[in-house]
């Protein structure tokens, strides 16, 4: 009988060493994994308004993304990419067509067949497409979706919903009445869309208002239809256009596939207005959330330019200040990173989907955001800004079956980046417009990143990011080195930031003496971008400013 017993041990034990090896061998490191992958399918996933507290940065808001943070375990995690215009519209048009604004000669929101210059420009699923890739898409990814003929097949359009809704017209943009009176005496009435925030339970209901003809309703509403978002309770409710997205994705990812596949997801959340369901509210006590770090008057040695400029952010912080002082600051922060672990409960189902299917093995996925976003720093709520709230995203590459080893890349990149790397690693005709025009693309591939992060193999070129003046030509540039943001606006106002001993870009350097060959340097790298891209039109004027100090 011992004998017995000993045997069935023994051959236990070699059996739990054999499949330990197996186990051991089948994973590999993400360069050795990078390097074996043959026409490798991608699952490209991107958020809306996703700011850089998905990277964890030290005394922030602690956010809850798990299934994010896998994707750093397996694969190579940037915590310096910047988005060349820190807005979701020109944003996903540079990153789609792998281009700097001035290439494109755009800096807000058109669509791709809006921008005359991009007619001549194969965007990045068409590229894959027109390599015998089948492409699938759903949700936001062009800030109009589609955004033309670039799909095999495409799940739902982006949608903010759902809504409020007071009974007549679209409940598109329709505040929540939770906050409404206690905002409307700061905030213009399509303002509030923009800072509202509640759990889907908060069920919303309008009283009739006579006076306007409002009929008044009670509820949640579809956008655009106006018919009903059913919501009983948390168990008994329709699905949430991001929900629907990863269904989508799911489904893609559960049929067989004669063809290597690109498929994009574009998840709405945590772009505002904040609802999701209680239990993410019910995730962040309000009693345990901290705020972000934050200076009073930070804002005053800024450039003029700057710091006038796109006040719809500023008046939005003021107004839930005002009306709820650093409670409703914190409720906010509570809400959006309520929608962060929302949407990142969906991203985690789209990837389980992948690690379940036959295709994990030659897939790789790339994750990030078409912006960042302030949630109260520099007494702002809001993007489109040129400081690193609004500029810097999260960034991921991963491999699900690559080793457990937490790479990370500090080197400043570009959205613009990610076209190059995907063809780079797809093995993709480098040039996707040589057919149709000359544009070659602006952006250069990570790949030698994503081999050896922390190598100096690596173009050491600034990153170039750009916001415009509403309604005007006025467009203001900023150069990211790996320790300096340089800001040079429209009418030669300058800021200049030292990240390594002001991470938080309090102190504007631009006015010491001590660091004019710094600035001349910088101003130097931010002129040669534009020698091999275009001269912005009317930001020649700035450059001439500057070179006659």
């Amino acid at each position: 009988m011992k004998r017995i017993f000993f045997l069935l041990l023994l051959v236990g034990i070699l059996a739990f060493g054999l499949i330990s090896c197996l186990n051991t061998t089948s994973e590999k490191s993400f360069s050795e994994n990078l390097e074996s992958l043959n026409k490798p399918n991608v699952l490209f996933i991107i958020c809306d308004d996703l700011n850089d507290w998905a990277l964890h940065p030290s005394n922030h808001p602690e956010a809850k993304v798990p299934n994010i943070d896998k994707l750093s375990k397996n694969g190579v995690v940037f915590t310096n990419a910047h988005a060349t215009v820190p807005i979701c519209g020109p944003s996903r048009l540079c990153l789609m067509s792998g281009m700097y604004p001035q290439s494109i000669n755009n800096y807000g929101f058109n669509t791709w067949k809006g921008v005359p210059s991009l007619q001549d420009c194969v965007p990045l699923p068409l590229h894959f497409r027109n390599n015998g890739y089948n492409v699938y898409g759903t949700g936001k990814l062009l800030h109009e979706g589609e955004g033309g003929d670039f799909y095999s097949e495409y799940g739902i359009p982006p949608d903010y919903g759902p809504w409020p809704w007071r009974g007549k017209g679209n409940p598109k943009y329709t505040p929540h009445p939770n906050h409404y009176e206690e905002w409307n005496d700061y905030l213009t009435y399509e303002m509030h869309r923009d800072l509202d925030y509640a759990p889907l339970s908060d069920v919303p209901e309008w009283k009739a208002h006579k006076e306007e003809n409002l009929p008044g309703a009670k509820g949640w509403y579809n956008t655009n239809t106006a018919k009903p978002f059913i919501y009983v309770d948390e168990a008994d409710r329709d699905k949430l256009p991001d929900e629907i997205s990863a269904d989508f994705a799911i489904d893609v990812l559960g049929i067989k596939h004669e063809k290597p596949f690109f498929l994009g997801v574009g998840f709405i959340r945590p772009h505002s207005p904040l609802y999701v369901p209680e239990k993410y509210f019910k995730m962040f006590p309000l009693e345990e959330i901290t705020l972000p770090p934050y200076l009073k008057d930070d804002r005053d040695d800024c450039a003029p330019m700057l710091r006038n400029r796109w006040e719809w952010g500023f008046t939005k912080y003021d107004a839930l200040i005002k009306a709820g002082g650093e409670k409703a600051w914190k409720e906010w922060v509570q809400a959006y990173l309520a929608c962060m672990a929302f949407v990142d409960d969906q991203i985690g189902r789209v990837v389980e989907a992948l690690n379940n299917s036959p295709y994990r093995d030659n897939t790789i996925i790339v994750l990030t955001s078409d912006n960042g976003y302030h949630v109260g720093e520099k007494d702002c709520i809001q993007k489109w800004h040129l400081w690193n709230e609004s500029t810097k995203v999260p960034l991921y590459f991963s491999l699900p079956n690559s080793e457990d080893e937490h790479l990370v890349c500090n080197k400043p990149v570009s959205l613009i980046d990610l076209y190059p790397t995907l063809i780079d690693i797809c093995n993709l005709p480098e040039n996707p417009n040589s057919e149709i025009g000359d544009k070659m693309l602006d952006g250069k591939s990570l790949v030698p990143l994503l081999n050896n992060p922390g190598g100096d193999n690596w173009e050491k070129r600034p990153i170039l990011t750009a916001v415009k003046t509403n309604n005007t030509d006025e467009v203001h540039f900023s150069v990211l080195t790996g320790r300096y943001r340089y800001t040079l606006c429209f009418d030669g106002e300058e800021e200049l930031y030292d990240h390594d001993k002001d991470p938080n870009e309090w102190v504007n350097l631009s006015g010491e003496n001590e660091f004019l060959e710094l600035k001349k340097n910088l101003f130097k790298k931010l002129k040669k971008i534009f020698e091999e891209t275009e001269i912005p039109e009317g930001f020649s004027s700035a450059l001439e400013i500057y070179e006659g100090k």
